[in-house]
């Protein structure tokens, strides 16, 4: 009898750590899997610049009237953006914080949008 609860307690823990394990992105809505940076992100500075990152790794990149589509990658630390028709991404260190989002520029200079 002990055998058999050691042994249902061993693959009860593991089905728990299975399904607990392999996602990388936070949660950042009532436990739905989406990653912090999903969003539309106006810049605090410069009004009419967005960013828009859609939970399908796309989105798209407005300044001043003119919209640029691109794909991204996003590990948590960084995020890749290829625009579209573009060959090499471009890759941005950010920090998000509340309903800040901190992006270090081409330039290593920290250009801060809200979450709208």
């Amino acid at each position: 009898m002990k055998k058999l609860f050691a042994l249902m307690l061993v693959v009860i823990l593991t089905f728990s750590l299975v399904a607990c394990g392999g996602e990388s992105e936070t949660t950042t809505d009532g436990g739905k899997n989406e990653a912090a940076i999903v969003g539309k992100w106006e810049s605090v500075d410069m009004e009419g610049v967005f960013y828009n990152f859609e939970k399908d790794g796309k989105g798209s990149y407005e300044y001043m009237g003119t919209t640029m589509e691109f794909t991204y990658t996003d590990d948590g630390k960084a995020v890749a953006i290829t625009y579209t028709n573009a060959t090499n991404p471009n890759t941005y260190e950010y920090t998000i914080d509340g309903n800040k989002l901190n992006i270090k520029d081409d330039l290593g200079n920290t250009v801060v949008y809200e979450k709208k």
